[in-house]
Formats: structure tokens, sequence, C-alpha cells
């Protein structure tokens, strides 16, 4: 790119007799501006060469972390929607509607917005009666938080608002949320125990609980059981309404070790009363812990990160003026805590995958300020950057002095701040450019190019957004096993580059050396199992339901799953938790055994066709199957089907589930931008999974039966 003056946004505002006021909100997609004036200021922009300033984007950044001091009247509304009581606990929560109010509205006050409350259980109240009032009252967005029933008729006319829902409010329609990643969770649990020697693990739910998970505990408790060496396959417990003569029973008919259930208080207390003593007798997990600290073992759930993410989600929609129902949901899930408690014998095995320690695995917020470090020291703030730069005009002992506080305090200089007064003074494009990278670790600097065509258009997606946000994404091969990671990432960080970006690993075991707390993270795949860090992926759990959703719609009742190890290994088993989940849902479906293999050979493929006798078949991907299917003398789709869960398209001959890599590199680049912007460096405390829905493909590989 060539250097030259840099186009302002002043300037596209002259030449386009607007406002730069005007300019800014067009360039935000702001519903307050006309469509024809909308289009009148885009086409300006582009015929000028205007880009968006990053290192403008980052100063404004910081200056939304240091708070607003906006009057309160201003700032848009957003809406804070729900049909339960304010003082009732959230199902599957033990937090009132109330708590998870008061943690969002603190986070929409640092955003610059202010959360009102709307409750739909008003009499009289309707969809069309509580969309005029949104409406009227101009609120910005709308937060969904809980009703009583998942198909509650008292919604909204969705298409007029950016929507985001907290949980599983409502199993329809599909809108974007933010969730606890419940599977995880539950994955988590049965690893504990398992840890501990708990063979036999129960599970203990009401009726309500699957759905306002969207069944994904009882899925990865279903495919943990068989997963997992010397599990005994228990039947577990699920309640329309609480027996303690049930629960007694179950005891006693299943002989578990230790219970599994959201529901540990209660059945403590139950377990208590009927002399069953904790641990000694029976062990204890809840997977919904009220608070981090308690004597029950399992997991917390961390309320207020979800409303604060919840909010995050839903000011993005409202910037990018993203309204309706979307084509592709987002699912955010936050990673749950495991908090040890006294319910659970100590740990006879180490965990399988070591955890980052504190210290230096822990991220790195560049939250204190230049005033704020000049404040702490009694210095005027430039004499604190001129003794940052080493500028000679401060003495060697201020010099050393402001440089060892500001190494002890943490301080971290934002280079696209600096970078923007640089600009600022010469009026000219700095040499510096706000860079990320896009990691691989294939044998090969290829390699990954030819494992699956997926990740070309991840790549192409992640850098076509990144131009957006005026950054640029470099590739960069890093051999596995040659002694060169820190090496990389020493250049990297010479470089200047913030970010990374990794793309998945070709084996599950493989692990870097850098140095983590110099970068900002996200990977776009789950095989990176450590460190944990921040993820962009398709939900493979709801892509399998979805595909297993329409064979079933077609007809299909013999539906046959056929998956590798290293296939189901790389996406945590979802693909696997979600078929055994569906096959329980749908009772007409017949049984079939999975088919999962070390490795593709024809003649495992040809025994278990011939013992199963599928009428469509489930994979990853084509190749192999469908080419020996046809080579064997099967008619696809009229002796059998078949379904892809890695479509390259929208459409095409195969039938199956389009994934969106593109919208998928998309994603991942906002969320690796964010992070850059807000200077969150190093292992995440709290790791958070974006997953995007996938897309039916009617294809013709599958008829109606």
């Amino acid at each position: 790119m060539k250097r030259g003056k840099t186009v302002t946004m002043k300037q596209v505002a002259d030449e386009a007799g607007v406002t730069a006021a005007t300019v800014s909100l067009v360039l935000s997609k702001s519903p307050k501006i006309s469509a024809a004036t909308r289009e009148k200021v885009l086409q300006v922009a582009r015929r000028m060469g205007y880009r968006r300033n990053p290192y403008v984007s980052a100063l404004m950044t910081a200056r939304r972390e240091r708070g607003k001091n906006r009057a309160s009247a201003t700032r848009p509304v957003l809406a804070f929607c729900t049909a339960i009581d304010s003082g009732r606990a959230c199902p599957l929560s033990s937090v009132p509607a109330d708590g998870y109010f008061a943690h969002a509205a603190e986070r929409a006050t640092e955003q610059g917005y202010r959360l009102e409350r709307y409750n739909l259980m008003q009499k009289g109240m309707t969809s069309r009666r509580a969309t005029e009032i949104l409406y009227t009252r101009n609120v910005s967005g709308v937060l969904l938080l809980a009703f009583p029933d998942l198909r509650d008729s008292r919604a909204l006319e969705w298409k007029h608002f950016p929507l985001v829902s907290l949980g599983f409010a409502l199993s329809a329609p599909t809108i974007d949320r933010v969730a606890s990643d419940y599977f995880q969770s539950m994955m988590t649990a049965i690893e504990q125990c398992h840890r501990r020697g708990y063979r036999r693990i129960g599970l203990v739910l009401s009726a309500d609980d699957n759905p306002r998970v969207n069944r994904r505990w009882l899925a990865a408790y279903l495919m943990e059981q068989q997963h997992l060496a010397g599990l005994r396959r228990l039947q577990p417990l699920t309640m329309r309404q609480w027996s303690d003569q049930r629960l007694f029973t179950w005891l006693r008919r299943n002989r578990p070790d230790v219970i599994v259930t959201p529901w540990g208080q209660s059945v403590l207390d139950k377990l208590t009363a009927g002399d069953w003593r904790i641990p000694e007798k029976l062990g204890l997990v809840t997977l919904n812990r009220s608070d981090p600290a308690g004597p029950i073992s399992g997991i917390y759930q961390n309320p207020p990160l979800l409303a604060a993410r919840a909010v995050d989600m839903l000011v993005g929609a409202v910037e990018r003026n993203e309204r309706g129902l979307p084509e592709f949901p987002n699912s955010l899930f936050i990673d749950g805590v495991w908090n040890e408690g006294t319910t659970l014998r100590e740990a006879e095995t180490p965990p399988s995958l070591p955890r980052p320690g504190p210290g230096a695995d822990a991220p790195k917020r560049g939250s204190l300020s230049m005033r704020e470090l000049a404040g702490r020291l009694d210095l005027h703030v430039s004499t604190v950057s001129l003794s940052l730069r080493d500028s000679p005009k401060i003495s060697a002992e201020t010099r050393r002095r402001v440089q060892e506080a500001a190494a002890a305090l943490g301080y971290r200089p934002n280079p696209y701040i600096s970078a923007l007064m640089t600009e600022k003074r010469s009026g000219k494009l700095p040499r510096f450019r706000p860079r990320l990278a896009f990691i691989t670790t294939f044998p090969t600097p290829d390699g990954w190019r030819r494992w699956t065509p997926t990740l070309v258009d991840c790549l192409a997606g992640a850098r076509a957004r990144a131009k957006e946000k005026g950054f640029r994404i470099d590739e960069v091969w890093l051999p596995p096993g040659q002694g060169r990671d820190e090496a990389c990432a020493e250049d990297l960080r010479r470089r200047s580059v913030q970010g990374l970006m990794f793309a998945p690993l070709p084996s599950t075991g493989l692990r870097l050396s850098i140095r983590w707390e110099w970068f900002c993270m996200v990977a776009v795949s789950f095989t990176w199992n450590w460190p944990s860090l921040h993820r962009v992926v398709n939900d493979h759990y709801s892509s399998m339901r979805r595909a297993v959703r329409e064979c079933h719609r077609l007809g299909y009742r013999r539906i046959g799953l056929a998956l590798s190890t290293s296939a189901t290994a790389r996406v945590q088993n979802r693909w696997l938790a979600a078929y055994l989940m569906q096959r329980r849902e749908f009772e007409e479906l017949t049984s079939l055994p999975p088919l999962v293999i070390e490795q593709w050979e024809p003649e495992a493929v040809a025994r278990w066709l011939k013992r199963s006798r599928p009428e469509v078949i489930v994979a990853p991907n084509t190749d192999p199957l469908l080419p020996w299917l046809r080579e064997w003398g099967y008619a696809v789709p009229g002796d059998i089907g078949f379904v892809s869960l890695s479509c390259p398209g929208r459409t095409g001959p195969e039938s199956g589930i389009y994934q969106n890599a593109r919208l998928l590199g998309s994603r991942a680049t906002d969320a690796l931008v964010d992070l850059v912007e807000r200077s969150e460096y190093g292992i995440p405390a709290h790791p958070s999974t974006l997953m995007i829905d996938g897309a039916w493909v009617p294809g013709r590989t599958v008829n109606r039966r």
C-alpha cells in the first residue's frame, strides 16, 4: 500500500455534503440515517478510498474501558425482557432475575448504554403490544432472560430489534445467545469423578432441565459413558415432579457411587435426611453452584460474566445494525469453573490435561492508563510519556524510576494509540500497521490447505473482515517438533503482531512453547486442548442434531453414523453425543451402533454396512465413504442416503450441513480484534467459545422415503 495522506471522516463528510457525525452513524450502520443518505455516503467513501482507522478504534475502546461520563438520560436504551417475577430464581439457576439484571445493567453502563427492565408477564401483554412498547420507547436492542415455557407466545415481533438470549430462554425461534457451556460442564464433572475412582456415575435431572440446556447435559453424559474406560452405564433419573421415593428407589436399584445433578443442595438435603453419608458412602456433584465457594463440589457457571458477555454481544449487534432472526445464529458459551468442595473424595489420578497456573499465564490487560501511572508517581503525564520513550530530555534517574514502576504495575503502552498520534502529527499513514497472524502447524507449509478446503474459506473470511477493520493477517507456518516455537514468537513480536489466530492442529496432542503473555489469541477449532483459549467454531452438536432431524423428517428410521476416532476427538465428541441424544429423543429410530474406527478401511465399513443395514449414513465428509458406496454398487440416494457434516457450499450435490467457514473466519477476526483493542493478552481466565450454527443443504444424496 502506498503511503500518502489519510482520508479522514471529515473529508468524506465535506465531499458528501453532510456532517462528520452523519458519516460516523452511516459507517456504524445506525438505523437513524435514511437509506438514501447512507448509500450516498458509502459511495463517496468508496470513491475516496476511506478506510476504517484501527488506531482511532483502539483509542475509543480504551476510553470506553475507563468508563463513560455521559448523562444517563442521553444514553441509548437496551431492554431486559423476561417473563418471570423479578425476585424469582431463573430456571437452572439460584440467581434471581434481579441478580442478572444488576450484572447486565453494570456492563451496559460501561458500554455507554442504559438497561431498562420489561416484564412480559403483565396482564394483557401480547407480542404485538410488547413490540409497540419497545419500539415507541426507542429501544436499541433486546436481551431476553427466561420464559416459564420455552415456546412462550409472549415473545416479540423479531424483525424490529437486535436480539440476544441469556441462556436458552426460548426453544424457537433460534436467536443469538450467551450461555454456560453445559456440554463442557458435564464432561468436566464426569472427568473429575473418574479421576477420583468413581465408576458408577449417576445423573439426576428434572424433566424441564433437558430442554433448558438444549439437551447438552444428557448428551455429554451418554457420550462419556461410552467414551471413558470402566464406566458402568446407569440409566439417568429424570423426574417430571420431584419425588423422594423415586430418588431412593433409583438409588437402591442402580447403586451409583456418585450423583451428578444441577440440584445439588436439594439432593444433598434429601440424602442427608435419608442417612446417606456424603462423601463416605456416596459422592455428590452439582452442575450449578450458586457461588465460587461452598461445600458442594461442582461447576460454577459465573452468572456475572454471563450477563456481561450477553450485553457485549447485544451491543455488537446494535452497532452492526443486525436486526431480526439471524441466518446463522451465534452461541457464545462460557466455560464453567470447577470448584472443589467436600462432597467428593480426593482424586486418585492427576488431570489428563494440565491447567495453566497463575502468574505469567494469567491474561494481561492494559487497563492502567498513562495518566493513572503518572498519578501514582506524582509526575506529569508528559514526563511519563517521555520517560517511557527513553527521551534524553528527562533525567536518567526519573526515566529509570518510571520504567521500573511501569513494569511492576503491568503498564503496557497501546501500540495502536501510539501509531495514531504519529499519524496525526504527520498527516500520513505510519509505517506501523496493526497485524494479526494465522498460525498453522502442519508438517508442510501448505498441508493445511490440502487437509480441508473449509480452512481456505475460513482464512479468506478472516482476511476480508480484517481489511474492513483496518488490520492485515499474515499466514505463519510454525513447523511442529522442530524447536522453533520461541524463535517464531520472538519474530512475530518484532514484527508487531499483536493477535494470533490458531488454525486446527494436525493432532490433538501437539503443544507449543511460546510466551503466551505476548499475544491476544483465538483458536478456530477444539484441537487446542491446552492452553484453554477463546474459540470460534461451528456448533458441531447442533449440526448433528439438525442432520438427524432432517433425516427423520424425510422418513429415514435406520440412521447410521460413521466417524474416524480422530474426527470425533477433534470436535470433543460432540457429533457422537448429539447422535446418541437424538436417537434417544426419537423413539421410533432403530438403535444402530455407530461406526467409530481408527482408519478408514473398506473391509470394516463393508462389515458394518452388512450388519447394521442403515438407510442413510451421516459422516464428517464425503471422502472416502461416498465413492466406496458407489463403487460397491449402491445407488445414492436410491439404495442408501448420504449426509455430509461439512458441505462445501449452500447448494451442491451433497446433502448435509454447510458450516459457512467464511463467516467463521470473519467472526474469529472480530473476536481477535476486540481482544487486541482491549489489550487482553495471554491465556484467558474464563475462556469462551463462539459457536456458529450450520445450515441444512437439501442436496441430491437424500430423498423422501
